[in-house]
């Protein structure tokens, strides 16, 4: 855990669980829009086992959000990398499943932009975990568009951290599109375009 758990009674819940479903909650309806009674009829845990175990909403909020990137985020950088594929292959499949999945109904958006927005740049400890989020992320695309341009799937004329840059901030507006209700044809057309763009 990465919060101090009481003393006391065992828990009648699991904490990691709990987390889970709370960051389902703040990725759906945002910090401001998350109530304690929204948490406590996703988590199933009442008010006060909540506050005992993690604080208040804003240690939970925290505790979500970490889980997020080391969850959804990871997920996306792990797909980024892997060796059964080719890089082009890589870069395709994530990029593909995340325009699928923010042109369906189903998309949140991305908690990354949507605590940004929500937050602003005054939150310290959030801003700072943002920013090494989507860090690790362009240094994952970075890696997948060096070995595609060893492979000669992508020219080498461009600049590797450039383009990983560039696709960090195609995931982030697929997710705001999607967030508005974009369809899914228009963002798979945006990853085919920026793709194109990069081809060899």
């Amino acid at each position: 855990m990465l919060w101090p758990m009481p003393s006391g009674p065992p828990k009648q819940f699991d904490p990691d669980r709990a987390i889970d479903d709370a960051r389902d909650v703040f990725w759906s309806l945002g910090v401001a829009g998350a109530s304690v009674a929204a948490l406590e009829e996703a988590t199933g845990v009442g008010r006060k086992s909540l506050y005992d175990t993690f604080g208040d909403k804003e240690d939970l909020f925290r505790l979500a959000l970490g889980r997020y990137v080391e969850t959804v985020i990871q997920r996306m950088c792990d797909g980024l990398i892997r060796p059964d594929r080719s890089a082009m292959e890589n870069l395709e499949r994530v990029l593909g499943k995340l325009a699928s999945h923010h042109g369906s109904r189903d998309s949140h958006g991305c908690l990354l932009g949507l605590t940004m927005s929500e937050r602003g740049p005054d939150r310290g400890d959030e801003v700072v975990l943002v920013r090494s989020a989507l860090r690790r992320l362009e240094t994952s695309f970075r890696s997948a568009v060096e070995t595609a341009q060893g492979d000669g799937s992508i020219r080498s004329s461009i600049d590797a951290n450039d383009a990983a840059r560039a696709l960090v901030a195609l995931t982030q507006g697929m997710a705001l599109l999607g967030r508005a209700g974009a369809p899914r044809a228009s963002l798979q057309g945006a990853v085919r375009a920026t793709l194109a763009g990069l081809r060899s």
